[in-house]
């Protein structure tokens, strides 16, 4: 029995070669490639029990070898996966349950409500090239390029990435390695094990896109360490989507969650203001913004396209033209979204996304004081509840940019709450977050028509004949911002009698 702590990173298949041939330049102590045909078969029962206890049971032929392997206890998170291992070698293409060496596995395996329902649920067919690579501090690493694919049913999908498993030593070998390939090799965090992504193609689970999910923190865990689980959900719903971007005709909405994403990381950060950061972190926020404002760009435009334009449009088609409109700012877009792909296929985004994943992953400072999460908490929605009061008291003489502030601030409050609302009572934290609701729909309402007025304004310069119907589309955009700030004093009224749950 041991523990498996090993990182996934998905590579494009066109780079396949390059990288087998890099390796050996790149990587002067590893060991000569060894080629290796694995074909497992994954059970479980109909119900899925093993899925359900986040346990994994696999046979494995590896030459003329069967072995069976039992995994289970997850941890780590960002595609950095630590479980427990159990394996041994088979008398044949059998399950041995009886000689699992794991008392609490081998009891749950054996009892007959399990064992006589286990069944093949899905397999993989992998070719694996295998390096091991020692570095001079004695750190064994095992470096494998597996390509072939998960097949269920007649239903295939495919596998093309990079895995890094820690043999022996340190978890800050595998970093070192992964950053290092990431340099040369676009090379993005892999958050489903081949196993989660064999269960989907049983279920046959669409890829759709993922949103924030509610961390559950414990009381006792410092502020240090709820600061690592907040954002390293932050990091799982930005790779989830990032790896999608461009794989799929419609891609709005995996556009709008990565950037939700980021938002809601660099929100975390100020969170967890009163915690030292450093210098690397710095310089990867500011990276971080930087991708979030290309995203921004795209986003805009979709929600220009097929939100505001689609909503006048009915109104105003039979008076205006407005299809060039929407075929320059799709041109935009499409401009846009090529330049993300390219850097998708070169390593600046996946080395972003893995240096925030192994910053994550840093001991706190040995000064570091632990103090107690619940007293944190509350100081943090203090000040930020603070700086959205001081703002909405002054609205009616707030100027354009100084409500988009208080619109930014009312949506980090609501992040914040968000983030430790495990901590509190829950009826509480919803009635707090229901009364922000309309004041959060107010401001966003005015920030899009002042956003859809300058898209268009700028399209006008650029296209002149697009202004006439620009203008139209604008002017029926204020006219909706107006309707929505008649309900500012009700909103307000709603924002400051919000009783704080904490």
């Amino acid at each position: 029995m041991n523990t498996e702590i090993e990182l996934s990173l998905s590579l494009s298949p066109s780079h396949n070669a390059e990288f087998k041939r890099k390796v050996a330049k790149l990587l002067p102590q590893a060991s000569k490639p060894v080629e290796q045909l694995l074909v497992s078969i994954y059970y479980d029962t109909p119900a899925l029990d093993l899925a359900k206890r986040r346990m994994g049971l696999r046979l494995r032929k590896q030459g003329n070898q069967w072995i069976q392997t039992v995994k289970f206890g997850q941890k780590g998170g960002g595609g950095l996966n630590a479980r427990t291992e159990v394996e041994h070698i088979t008398h044949g293409q059998m399950l041995e349950l009886a000689n699992i060496g794991h008392v609490e596995a081998r009891d749950f395996l054996c009892d007959d409500k399990i064992a006589t329902r286990l069944q093949p649920t899905f397999a993989t067919h992998i070719t694996r090239t295998l390096w091991e690579v020692e570095d001079k501090k004695g750190n064994i690493v095992e470096l494998a390029l597996d390509v072939g694919h998960i097949e269920c049913d007649g239903r295939e999908h495919p596998v093309n990435e990079v895995e890094i498993e820690l043999k022996r030593g340190d978890v800050e070998a595998v970093f070192t390695l992964a950053l290092m390939l990431a340099r040369n090799f676009a090379l993005l965090p892999q958050q489903r094990s081949k196993a989660e992504r064999g269960y989907r193609l049983f279920e046959q689970v669409p890829t759709t896109p993922v949103g924030a999910q509610d961390v559950k923190l414990d009381p006792e865990i410092t502020p240090y360490e709820a600061r690592r689980q907040v954002m390293l959900e932050c990091l799982r719903q930005l790779q989830f989507n990032m790896v999608e971007l461009g794989q799929h005709e419609d891609d709005m909405e995996f556009v709008h969650q990565a950037r939700v994403a980021i938002r809601r990381m660099r929100s975390a950060d100020k969170a967890f203001a009163a915690l030292p950061t450093d210098s690397v972190w710095n310089q990867l926020e500011a990276k971080l913004q930087t991708l979030g404002q290309q995203l921004g760009e795209i986003r805009d435009r979709d929600v220009l396209v097929r939100e505001t334009i689609a909503a006048v449009e009915p109104t105003l088609s039979d008076k205006l033209r407005l299809e060039p409109i929407k075929k320059r700012l799709m041109v935009q877009r499409e401009a846009l979204m090529q330049a993300l792909r390219e850097d998708l296929e070169s390593p600046r985004i996946g080395m972003l996304l893995l240096q925030v994943l192994h910053w994550l992953h840093q001991d706190p400072p040995a000064e570091a004081a632990e103090g107690k999460l619940r007293p944190f908490t509350r100081d943090a929605l203090n000040r930020r509840a603070s700086s959205v009061d001081k703002l909405a008291r002054r609205w009616y003489k707030l100027n354009e940019e100084q409500r988009h502030t208080l619109r930014k601030q009312v949506k980090k409050l609501r992040y914040t709450a968000e983030f430790f609302a495990t901590l509190y009572d829950a009826d509480k934290v919803k009635k707090y977050l229901s009364s922000q609701q309309a004041m959060q729909k107010v401001l966003g309402t005015m920030n899009d028509a002042a956003v859809c007025r300058h898209m268009l304004e700028t399209l006008a310069s650029q296209y002149p004949e697009t202004a006439f119907a620009g203008g139209a589309v604008a002017g029926w955009y204020e006219r909706i911002d107006l309707e929505s700030s008649q309900r500012t004093e009700q909103a307000l009224e709603a924002l400051k009698e919000a009783r704080p749950f904490w």
